[in-house]
């Protein structure tokens, strides 16, 4: 009775006049659970209320049931609230409609949404201020996504595969592209991804016989291969088309997470290029090197650079060196690094 009396409220808004979000805060107020700053939102799954949130760095003073950092999406453990959502897929309707809002436990921020989600990070937009983990919606009861903060909100399609997960997991064919919303060209190779037959600048028509029509299509598809399957993959290399195959793997990094492509070795590097972590059980030949290492360059060529000072713009830097090198499970020599260690320069060959 409660969700058809503020279904009728909304409904009977003429469309001279913005909505009445009034009702919808309070329903917010009931259907989420305060978390420092921030809260988790209820939704209604399975038949299940369960409690998510998104945080671009693992929440704090609360019990993590499951955690995706790839994409910043935690379940919490949270009391029942007493109402929840339900959460749908954007339509034709809501997509042309000029009095959505978000809302939370303030002011609603109304207005309508600018663009859809075509990536893990790169999100849908809205036309106004969105607060993280508030809920865009025109019924209260009923929500199209999460905000993240910004302008920007994540869409069902990627919140269903966060929670249809057992565990996180992302598909990996060693690969990575640029946002193209017409093609899919790679832009950089894993360098130690098992017998990697792919080249920068090979473009991907398909995968296992799917067409791609862009970089988003392509990171969605690789992403949800089964690991250890074979992937057949229609390229065009030089102008000639070519057919790959390529056993799918797990991915370690990227998208909210730092990426070096040494995370499958257990390696972790901070935005200094200082090495935080280091698993010697899964480091190699690597396991040469130790916590607190600094990477000041690659055969060579430094990584921290006049044109290298954001974050992303090192990382990209770094990678780029890496995939420069061929490696093989024999110690050549030919990756040539220049670290710092208890201040002092070292000369490393691996």
């Amino acid at each position: 009775m409660l969700r058809f009396s503020i279904f009728w409220i909304l409904l009977c808004a003429t469309p001279i006049f913005a909505y009445d979000y009034s009702h919808c805060i309070k329903y917010f107020n009931a259907a989420s659970t305060p978390v420092g700053s921030s809260n988790t939102i209820s939704i209604e799954h399975n038949k299940k209320q369960i409690h998510i949130m998104y945080s671009p760095s693992t929440p704090k003073n609360v019990k993590i049931i499951k955690a995706d950092p790839f994409v910043g999406l935690y379940l919490i453990e949270a009391p029942h609230t007493k109402q929840s959502y339900n959460l749908l897929s954007l339509d034709a309707r809501t997509l042309t409609d000029k009095n959505l809002a978000f809302i939370s436990r303030n002011k609603p921020q109304q207005g309508h949404i600018t663009k859809r989600q075509n990536g893990f990070v790169d999100y849908a937009t809205f036309s106004a201020p969105v607060q993280q983990n508030s809920v865009l919606g025109n019924i209260c009861y009923q929500i199209y996504g999460i905000g993240i903060g910004g302008n920007r909100f994540i869409e069902k399609k990627y919140i269903d595969r966060f929670l249809n997960q057992k565990t996180p997991y992302y598909g990996d064919l060693g690969i990575r592209f640029l946002p193209n919303p017409k093609k899919a060209i790679v832009d950089a190779v894993d360098p130690f991804f098992p017998n990697n037959p792919f080249r920068i600048q090979d473009e991907i028509l398909s995968v296992n016989g799917t067409k791609i029509q862009s970089s988003y299509d392509l990171e969605w598809i690789i992403s949800n291969l089964k690991k250890d399957s074979i992937a057949k993959v229609l390229i065009k290399r030089q102008g000639k088309t070519l057919t790959l195959q390529a056993k799918v793997a797990q991915r370690h990094g990227g998208f909210l997470l730092n990426e070096t492509f040494l995370e499958r070795f257990g390696i972790y590097i901070d935005d200094e290029m200082v090495i935080q972590k280091i698993n010697p059980a899964t480091a190699g030949r690597f396991s040469i090197l130790r916590e607190g290492d600094r990477i000041l360059w690659i055969n060579k060529q430094p990584i921290i650079t006049p044109a290298t000072q954001s974050v992303a713009q090192r990382f990209n830097r770094l990678k780029f060196l890496l995939s420069q090198t061929p490696y093989d499970d024999t110690y050549d020599g030919k990756m040539q690094l220049l670290i710092v260690r208890d201040q002092l320069e070292i000369f490393v060959k691996l």
